[in-house]
């Protein structure tokens, strides 16, 4: 990661910070910055990253949840949920969960009034 992205990187934290934003990077993108990938925070990511970003980990979230109910012998109602969502039912609440997340994010963002990554 070069200098200047670092740069934006914090100036792009404290900005967030500044408008009351917690949450905007979270641990698996700070990992992935300290290895020096060029990640941004959630707020300044573009809106089809954002959604693929939040799709993809709340699908696997979702996903490990459902085989962990499948492996577990309970009558609890939860735990029939998730063993009756099935893995399809399971990747499609994920992409749904992404959808919503990433909206409500793009609008925590208008709200604070923070600036365009390019604009950093």
């Amino acid at each position: 990661m070069n200098s200047d992205h670092r740069l934006k990187l914090q100036r792009a934290l404290g900005l967030a910070s500044e408008a009351g934003i917690s949450g905007s990077f979270p641990p698996f993108l700070r990992s992935l910055a300290k290895l020096g990938l060029p990640v941004r925070p959630l707020h300044y990511m573009s809106v089809p990253g954002l959604v693929i970003f939040l799709t993809l980990g709340l699908s696997a979230v979702i996903l490990c949840f459902h085989w962990l109910a499948m492996s577990i012998d309970s009558a609890a109602r939860p735990v029939r949920l998730l063993q009756n969502l099935g893995v399809s039912g399971s990747i499609a609440f994920g992409v749904v969960a992404g959808m919503l997340t990433a909206i409500v994010i793009r609008f925590q963002a208008l709200r604070a009034d923070l600036p365009a990554w390019r604009d950093l």
